[in-house]
């Protein structure tokens, strides 16, 4: 479901806060002074300071001289003033506050794991696929704009898998179930789960699979995303999603919870090679849904 709503604190904005807080001290200046030399209000300076508002790039740069922030200093700051912006995340209006906190999150993540126990994970589908979805889901949507922006969307979020400067790490328990389930018909689930096979060829990306036999396993209900960050003073974070969208889990305890599921899960999931071999069993069975085979069937 989309949303207007500000996204609020996130980490990026939070690094940014404790990055420049030090630099203003050692200014001499208070919040009120800084505010009057860049011409804007102290609670966008102490906002700015405490993670909780982004001032747009041009007060941003104010600011910045305001406090006689070095050179050096300046090009760090815009560095993380653009990790932390919002707008960095493609159709952000057209996402809610919850998932937009989770884009931003992932962005600066250096580990993903991730449990789908229905559908292929959003890191890893195809246009096709993600609009698929999109549009099964179009009772769930405020705007009917966003099942055609969803695709968009998703490719956005994949260049983290492919970024030149740290790509994310990606570790995927994938439940059999979602191999098997038709979305979008025979040639958008063969694209699909080709797509599958050479994303796991990539030094970043593990895909493992829990087949049928395993039983149950734990949570069934929604996919769950782990993001672990390359700071060491910096905690893990978890979401998890529903019918009704994506859901932050705030308690450090629910995350240490939660990472501790995720990794009972993955010791009863196939080995990345035996994943493989599932999944190019499920792609063999489409052969039989294809447009040939359905002439073969009409045929006398």
């Amino acid at each position: 479901m989309v949303s207007g709503m500000a996204v609020g604190t996130t980490r990026g904005k939070r690094r940014l806060g404790r990055f420049i807080r030090p630099i203003r001290e050692r200014s001499g200046l208070n919040a009120e002074e800084v505010a009057a030399k860049a011409q804007c209000s102290r609670q966008t300076v102490s906002r700015l300071e405490a993670g909780d508002h982004l001032p747009r790039q041009p007060l941003f740069r104010k600011l910045l001289s305001a406090i006689g922030a070095t050179k050096e200093e300046r090009v760090q700051a815009l560095q993380l003033w653009e990790v932390a912006d919002a707008s960095s995340v493609e159709h952000a209006a057209h996402l809610s506050a919850n998932y937009q906190r989770f884009r931003l999150d992932e962005q600066e993540a250096a580990v993903e794991r991730t449990l789908d126990t229905v559908i292929v994970p959003g890191l890893l589908q195809t246009p096709e696929y993600a609009t698929a979805i999109s549009n099964g889901a179009m009772r769930m949507l405020t705007s009917e704009r966003w099942a055609r922006l969803a695709a968009s969307e998703r490719r956005n979020r994949q260049r983290l898998l492919t970024r030149q400067r740290s790509p994310l790490e990606l570790h995927a328990l994938i439940d059999e179930a979602a191999l098997r389930r038709m979305i979008g018909g025979p040639e958008v689930m063969a694209a699909q789960l080709d797509h599958l096979l050479t994303a796991a060829t990539w030094p970043n990306v593990v895909i493992r699979v829990l087949p049928f036999d395993v039983g149950s396993y734990g949570p069934l209900s929604g996919p769950m995303m782990l993001l672990h960050f390359p700071e060491e003073d910096d905690s893990d974070s978890a979401y998890v999603e529903s019918i009704v969208g994506v859901e932050i889990v705030a308690e450090s305890s629910d995350v240490a919870a939660l990472i501790a599921v995720w990794d009972d899960i993955a010791a009863a999931a196939l080995s990345p090679k035996r994943s493989m071999e599932i999944i190019k069993a499920a792609r063999e069975s489409l052969r039989n849904h294809g447009p040939r085979a359905r002439v073969a069937k009409k045929s006398p």
